[in-house]
């Protein structure tokens, strides 16, 4: 899997209250798509998966953010009170494990549990996952896990100039999850899915570079004035989505509540299901783990998520699920969020 990539920027002098500022992107992907999560065609099984987009522009960001800061601090324009950690992580493709891996490590030096094991260590995570295919505008996710972001992103999009839409979920199939579900206020950039997404055709001629540009400049905005703030980010707890695939944009609704810290297991837990939703009325419950949805092999959240993309609302799907090490049957009709 390999390891995560972690680079330091540092206060010199005394740092402010709250803990660093970390900018993360993924930078591992499926290799030529034999892991089980290519949605290839069938002339392109076996082809190198490029992954332009997913996320090699989100590592690409990062990185880029890395060096503005750098020359900011070094050139005297920036008054930083806080530490910059700039990750990029391995393991996301198999369910967001290098972040999870890092936000465990940091945790385990605590003497009892807490809800909120990296308050006064992270002060903010910012997340850069697919910003290669700006079209209409970037989707900015997790808004709602702090009141601090809708002023920072309507500041600091004076400068960038970005076309932006806003969403309040924090449950989001991406590494930002790992450091939500720690009690830490999330941003997350994402262009949107398109019909190359995990195919051997996410190539570096569809990306738009002037797009990747905007947005890392934007997210080092934003990073610039939390590292230079001594305020302390209010963090916002949310309730679980009834069914994460809503944040790809979806329609079709299932009632499934995933859950994101399952540890190494292939296919989808459920931490429980949304009363009278069609999952629960097929039969599906807190603990089974969700293996096949309509023929289509499910491995890991994105599995699932387009796997839900393809379903047809009213139209019955076979769910398989693990229950117990035993595997079941239950007939699903996908209902409408609308």
């Amino acid at each position: 899997m390999g390891r995560n990539v972690i680079a330091r920027l540092p206060v010199r002098g005394d740092k402010a209250a709250g803990g660093d500022v970390v900018v993360g992107a993924h930078m591992d992907h499926l290799g030529k798509g034999l892991g089980g999560n290519s949605l290839a065609r069938q002339d392109e099984q076996g082809l190198i998966h490029y992954g332009a987009d997913d996320n090699a522009s989100g590592t690409a960001g990062m990185l880029e953010v890395a060096q503005y800061l750098a020359d900011q601090e070094a050139g005297g324009q920036m008054k930083q009170q806080r530490d910059v950690l700039f990750a990029a992580w391995s393991g996301e493709e198999l369910g967001i494990l290098g972040s999870q891996a890092f936000v465990a490590w940091l945790s385990s030096n605590e003497e009892t549990p807490r809800s909120r094991p990296l308050e006064n260590k992270i002060s903010a995570y910012l997340n850069m996952d697919m910003i290669g295919r700006l079209r209409e505008h970037v989707a900015l996710q997790g808004v709602g896990s702090s009141s601090v972001w809708k002023r920072e992103i309507e500041q600091r999009n004076v400068v960038a100039g970005l076309p932006i839409t806003t969403s309040d979920d924090s449950y989001l199939p991406t590494d930002a999850t790992s450091f939500f579900l720690a009690g830490v206020p999330v941003l997350s950039a994402f262009t949107g899915s398109h019909e190359d997404y995990h195919s051997p055709r996410d190539t570096a001629d569809k990306i738009n570079y002037e797009g990747v540009e905007k947005i890392s400049r934007l997210i080092a905005l934003i990073a610039r004035s939390l590292a230079a703030s001594v305020e302390t980010l209010d963090y916002i707890e949310q309730k679980r989505p009834d069914d994460e695939g809503a944040t790809r944009g979806m329609r079709v609704y299932l009632g499934t509540i995933p859950d994101y810290v399952q540890g190494d297991i292939k296919g989808v837990k459920l931490s429980g299901v949304t009363k009278s939703g069609p999952a629960d009325g097929a039969g599906a419950r807190a603990g089974d783990v969700i293996v096949e949805l309509a023929g289509r092999t499910i491995e890991n959240i994105y599995d699932y998520t387009y796997a839900i993309d393809a379903l047809k609302i009213g139209e019955k799907a076979v769910m398989v699920v693990l229950r117990d090490g035993v595997k079941m049957d239950l007939t699903v009709i996908p209902g409408s969020r609308e």
